[in-house]
Order: structure tokens, then sequence, then C-alpha cells
């Protein structure tokens, strides 16, 4: 009997021979995952593999002792007790590997840069990646020590190493427990290799350490079609909602003004019951457990309003659901957001948990993505982190829908700001319907 991978073999081949793929390198990045890098486990604290085990570089040393000093990072698989600031026992993201490494990092200074370089070949060009990791602040919360502060970058090497794309995480946060974040940026590729980087934007010895799990690179949808010439999107940004501003407490919007529905109560008072929301521009200071005269997320905007939610139970699902019209077939888009959790660190309280989907025609419908944030954390400051999800749709119309993974009371309150679905890249192409 002929094998499953005996036959996916026997496609590549034919297909190769009649020109629909250019090389089986190239069509194995059409299957998901091209790379990801989980840094193994063991039982050692320390690991004696090095960035060449796992195909990058980076301009900071080894050390395979319980002190990491300015400029140098270890593979370890705990957060070891030689500095009482930091997170000391917490573990690796990597789920079911007990015993995981992480890449830990004293970040240092600008010689040190890049932490992480990976050139990858065989790219499809015209096809939609994602690059991601998952990385934390090692540093506990109350130091006030330098936070660090990291680039994503994409850049072509066979173009002068030009600059594709990049977007930064923002300061991580100091939180009263290590809490793992993935970051990721999308990108289309205008030829076959790239250089995959993570730079630091902070170059402070005081602090600025953080450690790093996890780093994928993935093709954004197994659904991507040929290009064509209908493409009509001029403008990165499909929309951007930023919910306005205003000097009152509450802004008496409603999420028609902004043509989502939810299934949560507007309150244009106290948004404190369950299952309720306001479009705040500041967090209301009658709850003790709140970052109380907490902002929005949006820069330069005087009053600026945000989506505060308690989110209460499953019967108030979805948090938020859009649809889009004329959307290129094949086309790679992202659909992202800036979450907080509003309650203060050190509460115990069931954490928000919200996952992004993207469904063609209509909630219910097909599912063509879906991401979850993971708990998002209690910190001293409200700490907005942006979550996102890239995908090529199938149909022209899709939904775009946040809706919560956690149904507790006792917390799970968040604020959301700053919804954008936008074209991953100006070199983009797919099939558009006539506008």
């Amino acid at each position: 009997m002929v094998s499953t991978t005996d036959m996916l073999e026997l496609l590549v081949v034919l297909l190769t021979m009649t020109g629909i793929v250019g090389s089986v390198g190239n069509a194995s990045h059409k299957l998901g995952t091209v790379f990801l890098i989980t840094f193994g486990n063991g039982s050692n604290l320390d690991s004696n593999k090095t960035p060449s085990d796992f195909n990058f570089t980076t301009n900071h040393s080894q050390q395979h002792t319980d002190s990491i000093e300015s400029g140098n990072f270890g593979f370890v698989n705990k957060i070891a007790k030689n500095r009482s600031s930091w997170h000391i026992g917490a573990l690796d993201h990597t789920k079911d590997d007990d015993g995981g490494y992480m890449f830990l990092v004293d970040v240092g200074n600008e010689s040190h840069q890049p932490l992480f370089n990976y050139k990858v070949d065989n790219l499809s060009r015209g096809v939609c990646y994602e690059f991601s990791a998952y990385i934390t602040n090692v540093v506990k919360s109350g130091a006030k020590q330098a936070k660090s502060n990291v680039r994503l970058e994409i850049r072509e090497t066979d173009k002068n190493d030009t600059l594709i794309t990049q977007t930064s995480t923002g300061d991580l946060p100091e939180c009263s427990n290590m809490s793992w974040s993935k970051y990721g940026i999308s990108f289309v590729p205008t030829s076959t290799s790239a250089a995959l980087l993570v730079v630091s934007n902070v170059y402070e010895t005081m602090g600025n350490d953080l450690a790093i799990d996890d780093i994928e690179l993935r093709v954004c949808s197994d659904s991507v079609d040929q290009c064509a010439e209908q493409d009509t999107q001029e403008s990165t940004s499909m929309f951007l909602i930023t919910f306005g501003e205003g000097s009152s407490t509450y802004s008496n919007k409603t999420p028609s003004d902004f043509n989502f529905t939810t299934n949560h109560t507007q309150n244009l008072s106290t948004p404190t019951e369950f299952g309720h929301f306001g479009l705040v521009n500041k967090v209301p200071g009658n709850v003790g457990t709140w970052h109380n005269d907490s902002l929005d997320h949006t820069v330069n905007d005087n009053g600026g309003y945000m989506f505060l939610v308690d989110v209460g139970e499953d019967i108030h699902q979805p948090l938020f659901s859009y649809k889009i019209i004329n959307l290129c077939i094949g086309l790679c888009y992202e659909f992202s957001a800036y979450f907080a959790n509003v309650v203060i660190a050190g509460r115990k309280y069931a954490k928000p948990d919200v996952r992004l989907e993207v469904r063609a025609t209509k909630e219910d419908g097909n599912l063509i993505a879906n991401r979850s944030t993971g708990d998002i954390p209690e910190c001293n400051n409200m700490t907005w982190s942006k979550h996102s999800i890239s995908f090529s749709p199938t149909s022209s119309l899709v939904v775009l829908l946040m809706l919560s993974n956690v149904n507790q009371q006792n917390g799970n309150d968040l604020a959301i700001d700053d919804i954008e679905l936008r074209v991953c890249s100006r070199n983009h192409s797919g099939f558009c319907p006539p506008s």
C-alpha cells in the first residue's frame, strides 16, 4: 500500500515537473510551519547547545554559568538565583516539554545587536509569512529598572539588506509573575531569501533583561492563491477603530457608529456589571481593584476613548463582531488590536484570555483562522499589548470576531483599543472584486 507520505512526495514531484511549484523546498513552505525553535529540553540548568545548533547567529556571548552578564546570554530551563530582581525559578513557554530551555538575554549596549539573526531561503514570492516569538521581561514588578523593548525586522538578503517591514514590542512590562506574550510580524517576500532579526530598541545596563522562546516562521494560511492584476487596495490600513475622543468620561457613541456589534450591553455610567461595557477615556475610579484613571492606547488623542469590558458569561459572546466585504481572495491581511488587563497586580483574579477569529461570510461560517492572546497579565501599571492574526481570505466577505476563552465573573475585565485590519505588505497581490 502506498503511504500518505509517498503520495505527498509524488504530488510535489508532479507539480514541480508541470511548473506549478518551483521546488520541493518552495512547496514545503506552503504546508504550515517553516521552522519552530523551542531550544530543546534537559535536566541541566544550562544547555550546551549553541545558536548554530538552531541555525541563527547573535552578537551576544554565551555563558554557561548562573550569572548572565551584560551583553551575554544562556539557554536555561529556569531563571537562576543570581539576580534577586529576576523571576527566580520561572520556566520557559513551550508546552509539555519538561525541563524546556529558553533564550535568556542580558541585552547590554548597541554593540551587542542583533539579539537574533536567522537567514531563511526558498521562500515563495507573493506568499504571506508570519515571523513570531514569545517574549517576556524577566525582571519582577516594582524593580523600576529599564524595560526591554525589541524590534522584529525582515530584510532582503539579496538586495543589500533592504528593510521589508518591522514592528516593535513596546516596553515589556514588569509583572508579579513572569508573563509570556506573543509578538509577530507578517510579510510578503519579493525574493526567495530573507533575514529575520530581533533587535533591541533599548541600550540600558540596569534591567533590560528578557527571555525569548518558541521562535517561529509560518505561512499565514494554507490557502494561498496566485496573484491577479485586479488589486484595488491603495492603502495599507483597511480600517482602524480608535473610538474617538472627548472630554466626558463616557462616550455616547455606540458600536454601530464603528460598524461592529457585540452581545455585551452598553452602560453610559459605570460599566461594572457582568456582560456590560462602556466607551471610556479613563478607567473609572469606582472599582478598587482596577487601574483607576489609566488612559487609552491611541497616540496623540487627548481624551481618547477605549472599549472597557466586564466580560461575564458565555452568553455575552462575542465581544466584537465586524463584517467586511470586498476583500481580495488570496491576499494577506492582519487583524489586530491592543489589549490590557484593567485589574491591578496581585489580585489573583481570573485573567482575560481572548480569541481572535476570522470566519467566512457569517459568525458561524467556516473558520479561516484563529489565535488566542493567552492570559493577559495583571501588572503594576495598566500595560497595553498588541495581539494579531494573519489570514488569506477564501471569499471576499469575512467576519472578524473577538471571543472570550474565560467565562468567569471574578476579574476577567479588559480594555481594547486601536482595532485594525490592514494589508500585510504593500508588495501584495490577490484576486480582488470590482471596487
